[in-house]
């Protein structure tokens, strides 16, 4: 049976949840379902999103095959086929037990671990990881880990990214972008939305850095909401056409190296800015924000769609000629780990108000 999100509450207290990108679904997920079932409620499956999915591997099947596989399955009672994060499923839901594969222990984020403990949903964790879907994919189609770092180190040594002066008035300010997305503070207002609320509300007030600040427009909001920021962009045409209020703030400089002092700043924003660099240059760039920062760094950007590999790169000139570098996400999150900073899952979470998938926040340790 297929149920829809509206429909959820209906089961509050009485099934069992299972959950996943189940592809390819394989013997393990079948283990996984019969010992849910075994608890003796029905057990509903909630299947995520393919977007959710790409951002693992390629999707192999679409989320309605897996469904109909799933849905064809003895163990399985109900199907539910996501389009929001899990956290918004269980709390729709409010299942009387949650069920995850013993490989979780440990590292279920906390925002679910939080919510189910405020819910009273209990957590139970079943010894039957006998594979994983990414882990075949990645044994059966993905080439020999010394061949892709080969590959990668020549890609690196051809990518250039645009010099400041490329920077100018008119990429900031004319309408070239798809439906006048350009950054004057009255377009990027509408763009921001809840955004510069919810730093504010995320991280508090304190010392902010916006690193890639264009022409100031999120600093502009977030003097509205009481937060008073810096900004650092190598554009000096960004800074000339800032708001007046802001620009005596922006330092004109390279993300990569600016000479700010360490641990100066309470929150380091870097938004839509990695997508336009080389990737040695995102390596120097996450670098220097861990060491200015003194807690948090709060980064978008826009990634690889379907990588197959670690060391995936593609482009989008199609939005704009100087996205030159869209990589794994997984990528991303290595070179903030090997900077000593841990994910805060939970507050990507609440700053993903949109569910684009785009929003890293790291804390240092």
């Amino acid at each position: 049976m297929r149920v829809h999100f509206e429909e959820l509450a209906r089961y509050a207290g009485e099934v069992t949840m299972v959950d996943g990108c189940f592809d390819p679904l394989h013997h393990g997920h079948l283990a996984y379902f019969r010992e849910a079932a075994r608890l003796g409620r029905p057990v509903l499956c909630n299947i995520a999103s393919d977007d959710y999915l790409a951002t693992k591997h390629p999707p192999l099947l679409k989320q309605e095959e897996r469904a109909e596989l799933i849905e064809a399955l003895e163990p399985i009672d109900i199907v539910h086929t996501s389009n929001t994060g899990t956290v918004e499923v269980l709390k729709a839901l409010r299942p009387k037990v949650y069920v995850k594969g013993k490989d979780w222990q440990g590292r279920l984020p906390e925002d679910q671990v939080e919510l189910c403990g405020e819910l009273g949903i209990e957590i139970v964790y079943t010894d039957t990881v006998l594979s994983s879907s990414s882990a075949m994919i990645s044994s059966r189609l993905a080439p020999e880990i010394s061949e892709q770092v080969s590959a990668y180190e020549a890609f690196l040594s051809t990518q250039s990214s645009e010099s400041s002066e490329r920077y100018d008035e008119a990429y900031f300010t004319d309408d070239w972008r798809e439906n006048a997305n350009n950054y004057s503070l009255e377009a990027r207002r509408s763009i921001e939305g809840r955004n510069p609320e919810l730093i504010r509300e995320v991280f508090g007030g304190g010392r902010v850095l916006d690193m890639g600040c264009g022409p100031g427009a999120l600093m502009s909001l977030l003097e509205e909401q009481g937060v008073q920021s810096d900004g650092v962009d190598f554009s000096q045409s960004a800074r000339e056409i800032a708001p007046a209020s802001v620009r005596e703030r922006i330092h004109i400089g390279s993300i990569t190296d600016i000479a700010l002092p360490d641990r100066s700043y309470d929150l380091v924003i870097c938004r839509e800015v990695l997508e336009h660099m080389t990737v040695l240059d995102v390596q120097k760039a996450v670098q220097n924000m861990c060491r200015i920062s003194d807690r948090f760094i709060y980064v978008t950007t826009r990634f690889h769609p379907g990588p197959n590999t670690l060391f995936d790169v593609t482009t989008e000139f199609d939005v704009d000629p100087t996205h030159i570098t869209l990589m794994n996400m997984d990528m991303l999150r290595l070179m903030f780990v090997l900077q000593g900073c841990r994910r805060r899952s939970d507050l990507e979470h609440r700053m993903d108000w949109l569910n684009k998938g785009r929003v890293l926040v790291y804390e240092k340790i």
